[in-house]
């Protein structure tokens, strides 16, 4: 089955599975997105950003082996091109203007709108 090459390529990062899952099922019932998984860890983000062709990536900031701004600079110094996008339980403008100085696209805060997050995600 071929993949539809103008639908968007979402992977979730997040400390939380349970979340995890919520937010790729939420992902898949949009038809211009392709939900293609979820990890809870920097090194594991990072690695599929490499070996696979995620186009976005939901990065928590809270990870199992990191700091989610570990995981940002480490794919502005491969020149990545997957947009990030910061998915925090923090609504906090220091830490958004922090996040996008590191790169990210957008920053947007966990508080249960779920299409927030979706529309973030269709418009980078």
């Amino acid at each position: 089955m071929a993949t539809d090459p103008t639908r968007r390529r979402v992977l979730i990062v997040d400390s939380n599975p349970d979340l995890a899952q919520v937010l790729g099922e939420i992902i898949r019932m949009d038809e211009a997105l392709e939900f293609i998984g979820f990890v809870l860890s920097g090194a594991a983000a990072v690695r599929r950003t490499q070996t696979e062709g995620v186009d976005v990536l939901v990065l928590d900031l809270g990870l199992e082996d990191c700091h989610g701004f570990e995981v940002l600079d480490r794919l502005q110094a491969e020149g990545s091109k997957t947009k990030v996008i910061v998915h925090s339980g923090h609504a906090s403008p220091e830490l958004a203007a922090h996040a996008k100085r590191k790169g990210a696209v957008a920053y947007v805060v966990k508080d249960g709108d779920a299409e927030a997050l979706l529309s973030v995600i269709r418009s980078v």
